[in-house]
C-alpha cells in the first residue's frame, strides 16, 4: 500500500487556528503544533508555548515540562501569574528552576508539593542560610542530595537511611523496583539486594561519598546474601515454572525482598522494628512463604483498626 504524505501548512496558519479556537479545526491544529514543535524556529516555539499557557489546563500541562528546556526570562510574568492563580505542580517546576531565590523562599510552603522540595535542595542546598530539612526528603533523595552537593554524611546517618530504603521496599512490595541490568532475554539471571533499584543506587552514592565503614559493611552483607537467594527453594521453583517474563521477574524481586528481610543484621533489627513495627509480622510470615499478597491481606484482616503508612 502506497504511503500517503501530508504536506505541512504554513505554521502561522496552524497557530492562528489554534489561538482563535476555530470550530472544527482546533484539534488538528493542536496536534500539528505538537508534532512540528521541535523543528520550528525559537520565535515560533515561544508563541506556541505562550498560546498553550494561556489556554486550558490540559494545554498548560503540555507546555509546563517544555519550559524546563525552552525557558526565556520573558515567560516569567505569565508563569508567575499561572502559579499564583492555580498552584499546579508542573507549573512549580519552572518556578523552582528559574525564579529568584527570594521568591521561592517566600512561597516555599506552597511549592513543596510532591517531590518539589528535592529539587529546591539541589538548587539552593549549598547556599548560605539554606538549611536542608531532611524530614521533607525520602531517604534515597537525601543521599542523592548529599552526593550531588558534595556534603558530608556521617556513617550512622547513611546506615539509617539505607536500611530505611530496604524496609520501605519490603513494605511497598506491590510497587516492584527491580534493577534489570542483570538480565537476559527479559529475565533476571541472578538475585542480589543491590537489584532493589532505589537501594542499589543509594548504596552506590554512599560509596562514591566514601562514607565508611557502612559502604563496605553493607556491600559485604549484600554479597553474602547472593548465594542464600540463588540456592533458595523459591528460586529453584520459579525457574521450573512456565511463567511469563513479567511474572518471573515479579517473583524474583519478591524472593530478593524475602531474604533481605530475613537476614537483616541483628544489631540493626531493634531500630528497624521500633520505626516500622509492622515489619515483625512480615518477618514471621516470610519464614514460611513469600506470597506477599496473601501476607498483606492477612495482616490487614488482623489489624483492621490500624492505619499503616507503607
Amino acid at each position: 500500500m502506497k504511503k500517503e504524505y501530508t504536506r505541512n501548512r504554513p505554521i502561522k496558519t496552524v497557530l492562528k487556528e489554534y489561538v482563535e479556537r476555530q470550530k472544527g479545526k482546533i484539534g488538528k491544529a493542536k496536534e500539528e503544533l505538537h508534532r512540528r514543535f521541535e523543528g520550528l524556529d525559537w520565535s515560533i516555539q515561544k508563541k506556541i508555548l505562550v498560546a498553550h499557557l494561556e489556554s486550558t489546563k490540559t494545554d498548560r500541562e503540555w507546555a509546563y515540562p517544555l519550559l524546563l528546556e525552552y525557558w526565556d526570562k520573558s515567560l516569567m510574568p505569565i508563569v508567575q501569574n499561572l502559579w499564583e492563580t492555580y498552584h499546579e505542580e508542573r507549573c512549580a517546576w519552572s518556578v523552582i528552576k528559574y525564579f529568584p531565590q527570594a521568591y521561592i523562599m517566600e512561597n516555599i510552603d506552597s511549592l513543596c508539593m510532591e517531590r518539589n522540595y528535592f529539587f529546591i535542595c539541589l538548587r539552593f542546598g549549598k547556599q548560605k542560610g539554606f538549611v536542608i530539612d531532611k524530614s521533607q526528603l525520602e531517604s534515597e533523595d537525601t543521599i542523592f542530595v548529599y552526593h550531588r552537593l558534595g556534603l558530608k554524611m556521617e556513617n550512622e546517618e547513611a546506615k539509617e537511611l539505607l536500611y530505611d530504603i530496604l524496609v520501605k521496599a519490603i513494605l511497598n512490595y506491590h510497587y516492584p523496583d527491580l534493577d534489570m541490568k542483570r538480565s537476559k532475554q527479559g529475565r533476571v539471571i541472578t538475585l542480589h539486594p543491590k537489584m532493589i533499584g532505589k537501594f542499589g543506587r543509594a548504596l552506590y552514592y554512599v560509596k562514591q561519598m566514601g562514607v565508611e565503614p557502612v559502604a563496605t559493611e553493607l556491600s559485604d552483607w549484600c554479597d553474602s546474601l547472593e548465594d542464600v537467594m540463588l540456592y533458595s527453594p523459591e528460586w529453584t521453583s520459579i525457574n521450573q515454572e512456565p511463567l511469563s517474563n513479567d511474572d518471573f521477574n515479579t517473583k524474583a524481586y519478591r524472593i530478593i525482598l524475602k531474604y533481605t528481610c530475613l537476614n537483616f543484621p541483628v544489631a540493626f533489627v531493634d531500630r528497624i522494628v521500633k520505626k516500622y513495627p509492622q515489619i515483625t509480622y512480615f518477618v514471621e510470615k516470610f519464614k514460611l512463604d513469600y506470597d506477599y499478597d496473601c501476607i498483606y491481606t492477612e495482616y490487614n484482616e488482623a489489624h483492621k483498626s490500624e492505619f499503616l503508612d507503607f
